[in-house]
């Protein structure tokens, strides 16, 4: 078992998340109520009305809360004083999957708050000092980088971020829906794949049985999905399932995790051609999941994946999503639309002589999806891709200069805020620029700078929050 981080110590105001994130957010100053004073035992109901006989129990808050219109309204109701934002802070799972969907879909930009990557220590008298307190393990940290509206309301985020993981010697190997699946190193596990599914604002931890003997799909020649019971899955709230592709001998092989049942299903062989161990190590970008399908691009197509209903069951449902042009694996990656009804290719190009990066949003570019080894189906059609071009949506950076030949990767794309996440390479040629862009609200926002390129190599994911820590967020400490 990899050895816990110690737990920093909490607030003590009655906060239901001790350990994660949301233990953390700053409390706010006590303000002026009819001449007075108003500290944290005033917890009034409505409008600094002090508590009568007639204050409603929590379970009746409980029940008005879960019949609010839109998420919106319940933060709303959150954020009106301390004992109604407990209230929504305790029970803010039932609240959110209680509430009906936006109409219409769109992005909560707020949902996104920074980015992970491994923390890369520049400072060689630091360095040996951790591997020596390591016993020469030298473990390589987790950091993250939040947005300035996250950090401007969090105390978590001391010496910039790091150590924020709850175990020494993990990196991120997917990142959706609130949730981090983290791989251990090598010195901090048994021999075999070891993988641990965290809720970073709850503090949660769910660890996943070790993959070993003959199981082993190996340390990096794999691909990770993580779904959730918001990607309409047969599962019960607040569980999730994990999918790996990894390379074996003459074939590629699909394997899924169940958290309800706590175990692997049985291995798979993925129809058509074996990916390769470089395409599976170092090219194949994060998954992004639509109407329980999770895609993965690749260099013509998307390779598309649906779980069984149970992981106890072997078969899966395997397509492709054609592209019609041919791209490299860094020039783009996968997001969805607005509406939740479709994927997009996203990509970013250079425009003019001036440098000025362009984000390409395209569903012209995705064909209909096909059945790996058969015919075009409709069973396995979920992009609805109309094709037409007036659909397709770009949008300038001028914010962003640089000459027509420098690199700019994607590397993530938020389906719940709309946040795509990329770097640009500074001057050096070994460190780039990580910056964040959220397709709805155009706003752009420089997370780090002086980051090294072997950093970004090793994965760099964004970290979106799921409704229910929203939700939790905006309540009163």
């Amino acid at each position: 078992m990899p050895p816990v981080r110690r737990a920093r110590q909490a607030d003590p105001s009655g906060s239901p998340y001790n350990d994660g994130w949301l233990s953390y957010r700053r409390r706010r100053r006590p303000r002026l109520v009819g001449g007075n004073v108003r500290g944290e035992s005033d917890d009034d109901v409505s409008g600094g009305a002090p508590p009568s006989a007639t204050t409603l129990p929590d379970d009746v808050l409980f029940g008005i809360f879960s019949r609010v219109s839109c998420l919106a309204d319940a933060a709303r109701c959150a954020a009106t004083c301390r004992r109604w934002g407990r209230v929504v802070a305790a029970r803010a799972a039932p609240i959110s999957r209680a509430l009906p969907p936006p109409p219409g879909g769109g992005f909560l930009p707020q949902l996104f708050i920074g980015v992970l990557l491994q923390h890369q220590e520049k400072n060689d008298d630091v360095l040996r000092r951790r591997r020596r307190a390591s016993a020469g393990g030298g473990a390589t940290q987790l950091r993250f980088v939040p947005t300035a509206a996250f950090a401007s309301r969090s105390r978590l985020l001391g010496d910039e971020g790091q150590g924020v993981a709850p175990f020494d010697d993990a990196r991120p190997v997917a990142s959706r829906n609130g949730r981090v699946v983290l791989q251990f190193g090598r010195k901090e596990r048994a021999d075999g794949l070891t993988l641990c599914v965290w809720n970073p604002m709850t503090g949660d931890v769910a660890m996943v049985p070790t993959l070993s003997g003959k199981e082993f799909p190996g340390d990096d020649d794999y691909a990770c999905a993580i779904l959730t019971g918001d990607d309409h899955l047969c599962c019960s709230p607040g569980s999730f399932r994990l999918l790996l592709a990894y390379g074996r001998r003459g074939f590629t092989a699909l394997r899924s995790f169940s958290s309800d049942t706590g175990s692997w299903g049985p291995e798979c062989k993925k129809p058509g051609a074996k990916l390769s161990g470089h395409l599976l190590r170092h090219q194949l970008g994060p998954a992004v999941v639509l109407h329980g399908v999770a895609y993965w691009p690749m260099h013509r197509a998307a390779l598309g994946v649906r779980l069984g209903s149970t992981a106890a069951e072997a078969a899966m449902d395997v397509c492709s999503v054609p592209y019609r042009y041919s791209f490299e694996l860094d020039e783009h990656v996968l997001g969805v639309s607005a509406d939740g009804r479709r994927l997009n290719f996203v990509d970013i190009g250079i425009m003019g002589h001036l440098g000025k990066p362009i984000v390409n949003l395209s569903t012209s570019w995705l064909e209909d999806a096909v059945a790996v080894g058969g015919d075009k189906t409709t069973t396995t059609t979920t992009t609805t891709n109309s094709g037409d071009p007036s659909d397709d949506e770009q949008i300038p950076m001028p914010q962003i200069k640089v000459a027509r030949t420098t690199p700019i990767k994607p590397w993530w794309f938020g389906e719940k805020s709309g946040t795509l996440v990329f770097t640009v390479e500074e001057e050096t040629s070994r460190t780039s620029a990580v910056f964040a862009l959220n397709v709805a609200t155009r706003s752009l926002e420089k997370l780090a700078d002086g980051v090294s390129n072997h950093t970004c190599c090793r994965r760099l994911f964004g970290y979106e929050m799921d409704r229910a820590a929203l939700l939790a967020s905006v309540a009163p400490q």
